[in-house]
Protein backbone atom coordinates (compact mmCIF):
# COMPACT_ATOMS: atom_id res chain seq x y z
CA UNK A 1 0.00 0.00 0.00
CA UNK A 2 1.45 3.34 -0.98
CA UNK A 3 1.39 6.37 1.29
CA UNK A 4 -1.11 9.16 1.04
CA UNK A 5 1.57 11.46 -0.36
CA UNK A 6 2.57 8.95 -3.05
CA UNK A 7 -1.04 8.59 -4.11
CA UNK A 8 -2.23 12.19 -4.12
CA UNK A 9 0.70 14.62 -4.26
CA UNK A 10 1.32 15.98 -7.75
CA UNK A 11 4.15 18.22 -8.92
CA UNK A 12 2.75 18.56 -12.43
CA UNK A 13 0.81 21.82 -12.66
CA UNK A 14 -1.31 20.77 -15.64
CA UNK A 15 -5.08 20.73 -15.25
CA UNK A 16 -5.83 17.09 -16.15
CA UNK A 17 -3.51 15.48 -13.53
CA UNK A 18 -5.03 17.73 -10.86
CA UNK A 19 -8.56 16.76 -11.92
CA UNK A 20 -7.63 13.07 -11.86
CA UNK A 21 -6.07 13.54 -8.41
CA UNK A 22 -9.17 15.31 -7.11
CA UNK A 23 -11.46 12.58 -8.44
CA UNK A 24 -9.35 9.78 -7.00
CA UNK A 25 -9.19 11.62 -3.68
CA UNK A 26 -12.98 12.02 -3.65
CA UNK A 27 -13.41 8.29 -4.36
CA UNK A 28 -10.88 7.42 -1.64
CA UNK A 29 -12.75 9.58 0.89
CA UNK A 30 -16.10 8.05 -0.11
CA UNK A 31 -14.70 4.54 0.41
CA UNK A 32 -13.33 5.56 3.79
CA UNK A 33 -16.68 6.99 4.90
CA UNK A 34 -18.48 3.85 3.73
CA UNK A 35 -16.02 1.70 5.68
CA UNK A 36 -16.52 3.80 8.81
CA UNK A 37 -20.28 3.41 8.61
CA UNK A 38 -20.33 -0.32 7.89
CA UNK A 39 -17.54 -1.39 10.23
CA UNK A 40 -18.62 1.08 12.89
CA UNK A 41 -22.13 -0.35 12.82
CA UNK A 42 -20.77 -3.88 13.24
CA UNK A 43 -18.62 -2.74 16.14
CA UNK A 44 -21.52 -0.94 17.86
CA UNK A 45 -23.79 -3.97 17.48
CA UNK A 46 -21.12 -6.31 18.85
CA UNK A 47 -20.45 -3.92 21.73
CA UNK A 48 -24.14 -3.69 22.66
CA UNK A 49 -24.46 -7.47 22.46
CA UNK A 50 -21.43 -7.93 24.73
CA UNK A 51 -22.79 -5.42 27.25
CA UNK A 52 -26.20 -7.06 27.22
CA UNK A 53 -24.67 -10.51 27.79
CA UNK A 54 -22.14 -9.06 30.28
CA UNK A 55 -19.22 -10.36 28.25
CA UNK A 56 -15.96 -8.73 27.26
CA UNK A 57 -15.72 -7.63 23.63
CA UNK A 58 -12.46 -8.67 22.01
CA UNK A 59 -11.74 -6.87 18.75
CA UNK A 60 -9.57 -9.76 17.58
CA UNK A 61 -12.60 -12.05 17.72
CA UNK A 62 -14.64 -9.55 15.73
CA UNK A 63 -11.92 -9.29 13.07
CA UNK A 64 -11.44 -13.07 12.92
CA UNK A 65 -15.19 -13.62 12.47
CA UNK A 66 -15.11 -11.14 9.56
CA UNK A 67 -12.40 -13.16 7.82
CA UNK A 68 -14.25 -16.46 8.34
CA UNK A 69 -17.37 -15.46 6.57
Amino acid sequence: MSSFEDQFYRTDRAVWPRIKRDLSLAIWIAKLILTWFTQGRRLRKASCRALREENVLYLDDLIDSEKDG
